[in-house]
C-alpha cells in the first residue's frame, strides 16, 4: 500500500445554515478572504484546537451573526470531505439552526463579508457565485430527512470534479 497518497494536511471546520421560515442566511464572503473569496456559503469556520464541532458551530454562529444558540437549537445535517483544490483537504461538519426572526444581531456587514437572507428555492439560482460543493447537497440539506456523508474531489480552480453522497435516514 502506498501511504504517500494518504499524507495531506487536513483542516476541520463547520458550516451552519441558519434559517427562518423559508429563507436561509447566507454569507457572501469578502473578496479579501483566502478561502472562497466573494462566494456564497453558510456561516462557519475552522474548529479551534481542543474544540468539538458542536461548540465550534455555537461559537462561529455567534461570532459571525450575533445569534446566541445552544445545543438544543442545532440540527446535525452531515459531514463533507473535500479532497484537493485547496492547500489542504477539509472535513466539514454541516449543521442547520432555525432562528425566530431575521433581524441579524450584528447587522449584515461583517469582517467576513455580507450576510443576506435568500429564499431556499432561490439559493442555487441566485446571482451570486456559490461555493461549488453546495450545489450538490443544498436541496438535501433543506429537506433534512437524512444525514449526508459526502466526498468531493476538487480541482485547482476549487471546482468539484467528482462528488459522492451517501445518506442515512434520521
Amino acid at each position: 500500500m502506498d501511504d504517500q497518497k494518504y499524507i495531506r494536511k487536513v483542516q476541520t471546520s463547520v458550516s451552519n445554515f441558519i434559517y427562518c421560515g423559508d429563507e436561509f442566511l447566507m454569507l457572501k464572503r469578502g473578496p479579501h478572504k483566502r478561502i472562497d473569496p466573494s462566494k456564497l456559503n453558510g456561516v462557519g469556520g475552522r474548529i479551534d484546537p481542543g474544540e468539538d464541532m458542536l461548540n465550534a458551530v455555537i461559537r462561529e454562529t455567534e461570532e459571525e451573526t450575533g445569534y446566541k444558540v445552544d445545543y438544543s437549537d442545532i440540527e446535525f445535517t452531515g459531514l463533507l470531505k473535500l479532497e484537493g483544490g485547496y492547500d489542504e483537504d477539509w472535513i466539514v461538519g454541516i449543521f442547520k439552526i432555525e432562528v425566530k426572526d431575521k433581524l441579524i444581531p450584528i447587522g449584515n456587514k461583517t469582517d467576513d463579508g455580507e450576510l443576506m437572507w435568500i429564499d431556499k428555492d432561490k439559493v442555487l439560482d441566485s446571482e451570486y457565485e456559490l461555493i461549488d460543493d453546495l450545489r450538490y447537497y443544498f436541496k438535501d440539506l433543506v429537506e433534512g430527512k437524512e444525514f449526508l456523508f459526502m466526498n468531493a474531489k476538487m480541482n485547482q480552480a476549487e471546482k468539484v470534479t467528482d462528488f459522492k453522497i451517501s445518506k442515512l435516514k434520521k
